[in-house]
């Protein structure tokens, strides 16, 4: 009997064991600072028109994120989609990747994926870190957190060229 009530005992405490451990989990697969290790808050906004000026809807914007390596896993894994409005206008509050100086090297690529649909074909383009702003909005603590930056991305698609 003793026996018994014993390996209830440690079924019980495995089990609650199991449930606090798997409680302290609140962002499964997101890349999140972790103890000790630097991190920034990053914003991105943007608009995107044709070359008349006019706004443009539906078209794919991805952040490609700049990695050392080139594990494709990864880089698909830490890429941010997003889709223009019906201003042309798109925005991401927070940015998958929290390293301080990840823009760095950093690509944002813009697809026409609807056809002739929401004012024509257009032209793929990709903006490097050199042609979008990155400006600090909110100073770090001065310990691992490195500040809030605000990521502008504005750019005209030019027509597809007919064949």
């Amino acid at each position: 009997m003793k026996q018994r009530i014993n390996n209830w005992t440690k079924l019980l405490y495995g089990f609650l064991m199991t449930i606090l451990g798997f409680s302290g989990c609140d962002r499964i697969f997101e890349t999140t600072e972790e103890y000790g290790q630097p991190y920034s808050e990053f914003k991105l906004v943007g608009e995107v028109k044709s070359t008349e000026g006019k706004p443009v809807k539906g078209i794919r914007v991805i952040v490609k994120p700049y990695v050392d390596h080139t594990s494709q896993e990864v880089l698909a894994w830490n890429r941010d989609t997003l889709y223009t409005d019906a201003d042309g206008k798109f925005s991401k509050e927070r940015l998958k990747h929290t390293w301080p100086n990840q823009m760095k090297g950093s690509t944002i690529v813009f697809d026409d994926i609807d056809g002739p649909e929401n004012g024509g074909e257009f032209e793929s383009k990709t903006l490097t870190d050199k042609e979008f702003t990155v400006e600090q909005m909110k100073k770090g603590d001065g310990n691992w957190y490195d500040g809030d930056f605000l990521v502008t991305a504005n750019t005209t698609l030019s027509p597809k060229k007919q064949d």
